[in-house]
């Protein structure tokens, strides 16, 4: 995957600055969708929201994170690298909680089972999202190693 260019970088800038400085009007404006009930209701739902949260477990706090899918299923990156984080309880326990725009689900996340043949169509669902929202600079972090080997993939809970 190539850098983008200058050119790309500036011309994203713009769109990044709208979105950031709307999403506080756009998540008011929003009602919470309803709760999903399989997992291509949460894939759905995911592609149509603005704003992705998650935690691990029902206590921590959420994280803003982005969420893409690849075929039916949906997956989030670690890009911030602190001492503990929520992805360091997901291996422990794999239950969570997404909030979607307004909309809260339980869920479960692991390292994908197919890790080494999936990770290629993350990378370009993390392009073509972060192309969408302006923010093509943030590509290189977004599929660098340590970025890749924080995948997780996040199903639906089943209660």
């Amino acid at each position: 995957m190539k850098q983008p260019s200058t050119l790309q970088v500036i011309l994203g800038l713009p769109k990044l600055l709208w979105n950031y400085a709307t999403n506080p009007l756009k998540r008011a404006l929003f009602k919470a969708a309803p709760t999903p009930s399989t997992q291509t209701d949460l894939v759905r739902l995911v592609e149509k929201t603005f704003h992705h949260e998650i935690r691990a477990g029902y206590e921590h706090r959420f994280i803003r994170l982005m969420f893409v899918t690849v075929e039916n299923r949906v997956f989030c990156r670690q890009y911030q690298f602190s001492q503990r984080s929520w992805r360091d309880v997901f291996p422990s326990n794999p239950e969570g909680q997404v909030r979607l725009d307004n909309t809260i689900a339980n869920i479960n996340a692991r390292k994908p089972k197919d890790y080494d043949q999936i990770i290629p169509a993350v990378d370009q669902a993390y392009a073509e999202a972060l192309r969408k929202i302006g923010a093509s600079f943030l590509l290189m972090g977004s599929i660098e190693p340590r970025a890749q080997k924080s995948t997780m993939e996040i199903t639906l809970a089943v209660l």
